[in-house]
């Protein structure tokens, strides 16, 4: 596996978006592990939030989302052992406020690490 090289915050932030729009993608397909389309999709997101020719939707369209879906995990879809998971974690500045906030299952919530 090759590790992105991140070196700025905005670049983290950008490869986070990213993840979350792979893992959205194994979701909507009910998938049992991410396949090379969802890595893919995680990869032309990041180039393209790079070089500036996508971008992020904003909070509004996600809060709306998040409302629409119910209390699942935004990862995997689970509906057990929910807890809140910070977007853009707290060791990197993140805050405790709705727009950095989704509900994860413990399982995903900590595989993600730090």
């Amino acid at each position: 596996m090759i590790k992105q090289k991140i070196e700025t915050v905005r670049e983290a932030i950008y490869y986070s978006y990213a993840n979350l729009a792979m893992a959205h993608t194994a979701v909507d397909r009910k998938q049992k592990k991410y396949g090379p389309f969802n890595f893919m999709i995680r990869a032309k997101l990041f180039k393209g939030l790079k070089d500036g020719t996508m971008n992020m939707r904003t909070i509004f369209d996600d809060e709306k989302i998040k409302l629409q879906i119910g209390q699942v995990c935004n990862y995997c879809g689970a509906v057990e052992h929910l807890v809140l998971d910070h977007i853009f974690p707290k060791t990197y500045g993140g805050r405790d406020n709705a727009d950095n906030l989704v509900l994860a299952c413990r399982s995903c919530n900590s595989s993600k690490g730090k």
